[in-house]
């Protein structure tokens, strides 16, 4: 990528693919850990715990990372003030799924908060990681009128 070719959206592109490269397997592995220790301590009900739990934080980490690629294009505020709503959606969205799986017979629900916090929090870790260690965020584009 030459100089003339960076871009705000490039930028933003590059982090998410990055981001996404970092926890796609840790994530699961956290999911799939969740998922052998609540089958060995809860059984078929904690099995399904987890495997609902781990699904739904795999779910937010990558809603996390489309909003970023569907709003690099736009005004780096705008971005900001996306992430910032996409954190507080994710967060209502784990709450009401947690209130409303949270009298299932099916599954245990220690097993799906357990697998659920662990994934995102391995998520949003693995993210930030990789968010830090990139190179992307060492350019700095211009503007256009500048």
């Amino acid at each position: 990528m030459s100089d003339d070719d960076v871009t705000h959206a490039r930028v933003v592109q590059r982090l998410a693919g990055e981001m996404f490269k970092a926890a796609v397997w840790v994530a699961l592995g956290t999911v799939v850990v969740g998922v052998i220790a609540s089958t060995l301590i809860w059984g078929t009900r904690g099995l399904f715990g987890a495997l609902v739990g781990g699904g739904i934080a795999c779910a937010s980490a990558l809603a996390t990372l489309f909003l970023m690629r569907k709003t690099a294009d736009l005004d780096p505020m705008i971005v900001m003030g996306a992430a910032l709503a996409g954190f507080m959606g994710k967060l209502i969205v784990l709450f009401v799924a947690l209130l409303l799986l949270r009298g299932q017979d099916w599954l245990h629900p220690t097993a799906l908060g357990l697998t659920m916090a662990a994934t995102v929090i391995v998520t949003a870790y693995m993210e930030a990681r990789a968010s830090k260690r990139s190179r992307s965020q060492m350019v700095v584009p211009t503007s256009d009128g500048v």
